[in-house]
């Protein structure tokens, strides 16, 4: 009995101390934590003075351990009672007050034999306690704090659901069998023989409540301890199977063993299986840690290698170089002999080969992969790679039997499928890896990775595409509709009076008339088809270093006669040092002509009127350095309803019937827009009737150029 006494109150003491500073020193500034470290403080002071008690080998000092022991076991109900309000979120000021009050009280008095009379031998133990006439008011106030905390789980437990609900439930049933078993300890006191058999339930008690409480995620231990009190708990059972051997064993030999011999076997025991549980796992994390940084750094380099192609994918411009890439990066980093890239045409059912390593030889001569393929439908079916190492998935033997017959023209290990939205855009064959390395999980999400970008990227490619086109389409019927209007009135013109060519011909007036009205209407058919040919030109100029500040000047030269018969005033404001842009001098010049013109006409007739020029760097809330031009007028301004396609072709605000020159159209702005677009730049518009007009053109700072 003393043995296990021994055992259960030292497992008792290391529970308590654990939970004590794992939970204490993990969140002091939570008034749980601290509650609940008081608590198991105390149960750890108390266990571990029990301990003490029972290896004593004279009266006088498990005298004194009794009483030490005591002086924790008075704070154990009224602490375990204010951490239970706590969790509870119930708050017992009266309760906790008197509580600890008593406990004041009880330890004054445990000095003297009201509390503890003093020590006997009891059933088989030497040093046994016996109650003082006060210790009764102990045990009332045991009972009463315990089950008024046993209550109050048991009320809320009621009331809560879900987790907080099996949480609850366990501490109170938790708290039922620790209690029960440390009050075990006290019939004994009063001489009647009931062993104390229940002190180990302490320790399952306190396991049982940190994993209830890690468990379910709530602030009151910590994983380190439910860890530590697991490890413990295995130790001790380990421990526990230790001595029974090591007994029967001595017993067999009529070996009398002592208490200390007990003691020391188990706490042998505890160190070879905390040993064996818990250091050799560790070791065996080191050395795999040591091997993956000396045997397997290649391997870390390549995949590494790998990593950064799945992120070149997306940044690549030209479709086959992506195919390349893939290719060449993917074999030289897994050392592939022999590997191909198959991809699905955009308008076809076959897969082609696009890109591949080694092909072509040792039989790897296959340019295609049809549609109805085995192996295409079942990577589409899948839509998981196939393995042929010797691992093979199970799959229909007919469907094994067509795939080899692929293999054989084709002697791959695997292919994994290149998808998107669950569509088989493509395949990647591989053949085995030279040196006969097999594959690891990294290794397979690594490829998935890959492909997954890959599909990705060319499904995003073909959307561009078929946006590019629908675009194109749309601004060809644009372009159709606005020409056809366009060309509609000069026509007309010129069919009416080419038709009165024979009543009229012979008179000199009509003759002058048709003749100024011809050289008019085809000059407005050649202005025309000028504009249309500038919009439609996707021809590329040279690009050099541009200051902006000197095309503004040559604009204004060029609009100065204009300036002048209007009486519009024009301000340039020019900010000091600006960087150049990189950019063609004839098309700038092109834009902002066409942009001073535009405000010029707006502003015909009317007075005081006002064109402001300004020049400035932007930077500070876009990813480079932007000039900035805005060119701004007081004149009518642009209807709301019209501001937002301003830039469409075929979009004016002029008479498209105007006499002068190339007014009237509708395509400046969109050639403007283009122009800048070109310059990797970017054109805005604010308006406000009645009070003018303002363009913005953004064209990158030649400096900060890609």
């Amino acid at each position: 009995m003393t043995t296990y006494l021994i055992v259960s109150s030292f497992l008792n003491f290391v529970a308590g101390l654990l939970l004590a500073f794992a939970v204490v020193l993990r969140g002091r500034k939570n008034q749980l934590n601290r509650r609940f470290g008081v608590f198991a403080l105390s149960i750890g002071a108390w266990s571990a003075a029990y301990f003490l008690w029972q290896i004593s080998q004279d009266a006088g000092r498990a005298l004194f351990l009794t009483r030490l022991l005591m002086v924790a076991a008075y704070f154990v109900p009224v602490t375990y009672l204010h951490f239970v309000a706590q969790l509870c979120g119930e708050q017992k000021p009266w309760w906790n007050r008197l509580g600890y009050a008593t406990a004041l009280i009880l330890v004054g008095l445990n000095l003297t034999p009201i509390m503890v009379a003093g020590v006997k031998p009891a059933m088989d133990l030497p040093f046994w306690p016996r109650a003082g006439v006060g210790f009764a008011f102990y045990l009332v106030v045991f009972v009463l704090y315990t089950g008024e905390a046993v209550l109050l789980l048991h009320r809320q437990a009621r009331l809560a659901s879900g987790a907080r609900a099996t949480q609850l439930w366990h501490i109170f049933f938790a708290t039922l069998i620790g209690f029960t078993g440390g009050a075990t300890n006290f019939p004994l006191w009063y001489d009647i023989p009931v062993p104390p058999m229940g002190n180990a339930l302490v320790f399952l008690y306190l396991v049982t409540v940190a994993n209830a409480v890690s468990r379910y995620q709530l602030p009151l231990a910590t994983y380190d301890f439910v860890n530590a009190a697991v490890y413990m708990a295995m130790s001790a059972t380990a421990s526990f199977f230790f001595l029974l051997v090591y007994a029967v064993g001595a017993s067999l030999q009529g070996v009398e063993l002592s208490s200390t011999n007990l003691l020391n076997g188990f706490l042998l025991g505890m160190v070879v299986s905390l040993f064996f549980f818990w250091i050799v796992p560790r070791l065996k994390d080191s050395t795999d840690r040591i091997l993956a940084q000396t045997y397997l750094r290649k391997r870390s380099g390549q995949r590494s290698r790998l990593k950064e192609l799945a992120e070149q994918i997306c940044t690549i411009s030209a479709e086959q170089e992506i195919f390349d890439t893939t290719a060449r990066e993917i074999a030289g980093a897994m050392s592939f002999a022999h590997l191909g890239l198959f991809i699905r045409g955009e308008f076809s059912d076959a897969h082609a080969l696009r890109a591949s390593v080694g092909w072509g030889r040792d039989g790897y001569a296959l340019t295609a992969l049809a549609a109805d393929s085995r192996l295409v439908r079942v990577l589409a079916e899948r839509q998981a790679p196939l393995i042929f190492d010797g691992s093979e998935v199970e799959l229909p033997a007919e469907t094994l039997e067509a795939i080899e017959e692929t293999r054989q023209t084709m002697p791959f290990e695997a292919a994994f499928p290149i998808l998107t939205e669950g569509f088989l855009l493509g395949v990647l064959i591989l053949s085995p890896r030279e040196g006969g390395e097999r594959y690891t999980e990294i290794d397979f999400s690594l490829l998935e990775a890959i492909c997954l970008q890959l599909g990705v990227t060319l499904r995003a490619r073909q959307l561009e595409r078929r946006a590019s086109q629908t675009e194109k389409l749309i601004s060809l019927g644009t372009l159709a509709a606005g020409l056809a209007h366009e060309l509609r009135n000069p026509l007309v013109s010129i069919q009416t009076f080419s038709a009165l060519l024979n009543e009229h011909g012979h008179e000199l007036e009509f003759q002058q008339e048709f003749g100024a009205i011809m050289q008019r209407d085809v000059g407005r058919i050649a202005s025309i088809v000028e504009n249309i040919a500038a919009f439609a030109e996707n021809s590329s100029v040279a690009f050099a270093p541009v200051k902006v500040g000197e095309v503004i000047a040559g604009v204004a030269e060029i609009v100065r006669p204009e300036l002048t018969r209007t009486g519009v005033q024009l301000q340039v404001e020019e900010q000091r040092d600006l960087p150049p842009v990189h950019g063609n001098y004839s098309q700038l010049l092109q834009v902002f002509l066409n942009l001073l013109q535009n405000a010029l006409q707006a502003l015909e007739g009317r007075a005081h009127s006002r064109i402001t020029v300004s020049v400035t760097v932007r930077a500070d809330d876009v990813p480079k350095p932007m000039l900035c031009v805005a060119i701004a007028d007081n004149g009518p301004g642009i209807d709301p309803a019209l501001l937002p396609h301003v830039f469409e072709p075929f979009t004016t605000t002029k008479s498209t019937g105007d006499q002068r020159g190339k007014r009237g159209m509708g395509l400046g702005l969109a050639i403007v827009r283009r122009i800048v677009q070109y310059h990797q730049g970017a054109i805005e518009v604010t308006s406000e009737l009645g009070r003018g007009t303002t363009f913005f053109v953004y064209l990158p700072a030649h400096d900060h150029l890609p």
